[in-house]
């Protein structure tokens, strides 16, 4: 039988150790990168918003181009929503309910309701077999139909469509009472096209 010599039975022992040594290095290397992968991805989420962060702002955007529309000269806004829900936690503020900005033409002293949606493009619905532009949902249409009926006061929908919601390509402006579902077809909307940088002119209770 053959007999490790001391100094064989050493040799082992450092190369085992450097071996172990090594291998926690590997793994504290891992997971030092990992950490740091993780507060990346982590910043990367604080400074990067999400969808409905950057959809909220796009809505602002196309709410701040309809309002510069108005000339001060001739109408004044009454009231501007601003939406403080924090939807994240399911809470929302009452006034958020209501259209956009109530509108006060100075002439006549009138009042008229003005809710605005920015759309990036329509799409292919197989329900409706159509183009379409999906601009609210039921609940909220609910929501402005019992505003309009509760204030007397007539709601308008602003629709941009396509290049940025400061630069809108298309516009269209329809009452309430056309705008009766969540999509809808692009035959209608045409009906109310208008030219996206013309300033609105309000006559005989009609938006244009």
């Amino acid at each position: 039988m053959r007999f490790l010599s001391t100094h064989s039975t050493s040799n082992i022992w450092r190369r085992t150790i450097k071996n172990f040594i090594m291998l926690v290095q590997n793994l504290i290397i891992k997971a030092v990168i990992m950490g740091l992968i993780d507060k990346v991805i982590k910043t990367v989420n604080i400074w990067l918003p999400d969808e409905q962060q950057e959809n909220y702002e796009k809505g602002k955007q196309f709410e701040q181009y309809v309002a510069n529309l108005f000339n001060h000269n001739y109408y004044t806004i009454k009231d501007w929503t601003r939406d403080n829900s924090d939807k994240r936690q399911g809470i929302y503020v009452e006034s958020d309910r209501q259209p956009d900005f109530i509108i006060r033409f100075k002439s006549s002293n009138e009042l008229f309701a003005v809710e605005c949606k920015w759309r990036n493009n329509p799409y292919y619905s197989e329900k409706l077999d159509g183009l379409v532009v999906n601009w609210s949902s039921f609940d909220k249409i609910n929501r402005y139909k019992k505003f309009e009926k509760e204030e007397g006061i007539p709601v308008f929908v602003v629709i941009g469509l396509g290049g940025e919601p400061l630069e809108p390509g298309k516009m269209f402006c329809l009452p309430l009472s056309e705008a009766k579902y969540p999509e809808m077809y692009l035959s209608v909307l045409y009906k109310y096209e208008r030219p996206p940088k013309k300033p609105f002119f309000w006559r005989n209770g009609v938006l244009k």
